[in-house]
């Protein structure tokens, strides 16, 4: 399961990350997943949580955004930015178009809410 090796990721950012005065903290993981990856934002959501029970990550939350991928069209010469499954050009509907993508999946940020209130992001 694709799931399971980005939840495992996931783990491992936050156990490099942070530090043990976190634990008191309300942190959100901001991660990007690709559109075309064999995992949906719902899927991992739950894989997370699932495999997450027993650990000491209380206030620890997922927040999934979509990777945008760039797209071009070999028949119009235009380019776009995709973050749906897509296998056409969106402006001329041909086929014959190039996606790169260099990444499925990547942790981007941690948000950090410190009990004062305090709200830091820390860039990965």
């Amino acid at each position: 399961m694709h799931e399971t090796r980005f939840v495992q990721q996931i783990f491992t950012v936050l156990e490099e990350k942070l530090t043990k005065k976190a634990s008191a903290a309300e942190i959100t993981v901001n991660v990007r997943l690709s559109p075309l990856s064999h995992v949906s934002a719902g899927n991992l959501s739950a894989a997370f949580k699932e495999l997450s029970k027993g650990m000491d990550l209380k206030g620890v939350s997922l927040k999934v955004q979509a990777l945008a991928l760039p797209l071009a069209c070999n028949s119009c010469n235009r380019s776009t930015q995709i973050t749906k499954k897509v296998f056409s050009c969106p402006f001329c509907g041909s086929a014959d178009v190039n996606i790169k993508m260099d990444k499925e999946f990547y942790v981007e940020s941690l948000d950090v809410k410190r009990k004062q209130r305090k709200s830091t992001k820390k860039k990965i």
